[in-house]
């Protein structure tokens, strides 16, 4: 069972993949590694009314489409595989995950007023806290991890403060959260050859996944500098720790990035190679339409990783690498040139960030992690160990210019 108490926007896709196949919560609660009691909560607390009388949330509305049917109050309580829905004209529940996922970012949201503070408080913030923000470019929630015992108020608090002055921070010293939309069509003559895409598809992923949820999973993308520039980055997230190896590209190609993982089963050795990469979800970039070098160990011809695609334009299907990517942009903004990016620098940037802590690891950092689950791939990476306080994300010294 998972230890965590929230759940992801991936296992809330699950949930309606295996409501949709008919799965019992119990079979739903072992695939994603919580009680069937929380799949049931979910599914309660997030279903919607499908009605022209009532908006989607209102409670008078569910609560009449539960008393009008029967079906409603036995499980799974929604009308998602409902045989008679079509004909039905009574009031209809569904579950959907993204609304489940909007409807729980909402509730999540804060309004909490701030709390008194004493001045030798503030002088305390302003000498350790205040340079690591401003100076070593650390973020909020980082620096909260760091020294919960000078930050003993909330991040609320901590926002309202800056913004009512109180300390000598300003909203343009914090790092800004990067907005990511869908990429933008664009027409090309490409074919992806349907074979390829045959059972690696976004639900042949959910389905894959809720059959083996102990199997390790990684995230794959590209991050892009100025347009017209030839290198890129290419990314990589280990869900289970959190941690982003990042490589450079010279060109955003299917080759470029086959010679990427040809050298990461070469030096890390199959063994390694497998346990690591064992599912990989990726987005429909051309970069990544070779799914036998990740998938294959071509000595032995034994398939030892699943590679899957996201659905077209959908980069909410790998969120947490999308949403790992905001440390990237906290150096290297939109249109940043690439051209002058080297090895020594893109690992520089790794290494930062994967020291930082992050509340959804306890404390933990990615790097601390992944060296005690996973020391070998450290090790293939040579990545270096970053104390807490050394943390520096400002662009001079990830470009190592002091």
């Amino acid at each position: 069972m998972t230890k965590f108490s929230h759940l992801s926007e991936e296992k809330r896709d699950i949930i309606e993949y295996l409501i949709n196949t008919k799965k019992t919560f119990t079979y739903i609660g072992e695939a994603i590694g919580v009680d069937r009691t929380t799949v049931s909560k979910e599914i309660k607390n997030n279903r919607y009314i499908k009605s022209n009388f009532y908006s989607k949330l209102d409670s008078k509305g569910i609560e009449k489409a539960i008393s009008d049917c029967e079906q409603l109050k036995k499980t799974p309580y929604v009308c998602n595989t409902c045989k008679n829905k079509t004909r039905c004209h009574k009031h209809h529940l569904y579950y959907k995950s993204k609304n489940a996922q909007i409807n729980y970012e909402t509730k999540l949201s804060e309004s909490r007023q701030g709390v008194n503070i004493t001045q030798e408080h503030i002088e305390e913030i302003e000498n350790i806290i205040v340079p690591l923000i401003k100076y070593k470019k650390q973020s909020v929630n980082q620096v909260f991890i760091n020294h919960s015992d000078i930050l003993d108020f909330s991040k609320v608090t901590f926002y309202n403060y800056v913004a009512n002055g109180v300390l000598s921070l300003t909203n343009i010293d914090l790092p800004k959260k990067v907005k990511y939309k869908p990429r933008k069509k664009t027409n090309n003559n490409y074919k992806r050859d349907i074979l390829i895409l045959k059972n690696r598809k976004y639900k042949d992923y959910l389905e894959y996944i809720s059959k083996h949820p102990k199997l390790n999973k990684v995230q794959l993308d590209t991050v892009i500098g100025k347009r017209n520039e030839s290198k890129c980055l290419l990314t990589m997230y280990i869900v289970e720790t959190h941690y982003m190896l990042i490589f450079l590209l010279n060109k955003k190609t299917m080759q470029e990035v086959t010679n990427i993982f040809y050298d990461i089963k070469n030096e890390l050795k199959i063994e390694n190679y497998k346990k690591i990469f064992r599912i990989i979800l990726t987005d429909n970039g051309n970069e990544f339409f070779n799914p036998y070098e990740m998938e294959y160990d071509y000595e032995t011809g034994k398939k030892v990783a699943n590679v899957f695609y996201c659905r077209p334009y959908s980069s909410s299907d790998k969120h947490e690498l999308e949403v790992n990517h905001e440390y990237i942009r906290r150096v290297f903004l939109k249109s940043t040139s690439f051209n002058l990016l080297n090895d020594e620098i893109v690992n520089r940037l790794r290494d930062n960030i994967n020291a930082i802590p992050r509340e959804s690891l306890h404390g933990e950092t990615p790097y601390d992690l992944t060296k005690k689950k996973y020391p070998k791939l450290i090790e293939y990476l040579n990545a270096k160990y970053i104390a807490p306080d050394d943390v520096d994300m400002s662009v001079k010294s990830i470009r190592g210019d002091k």
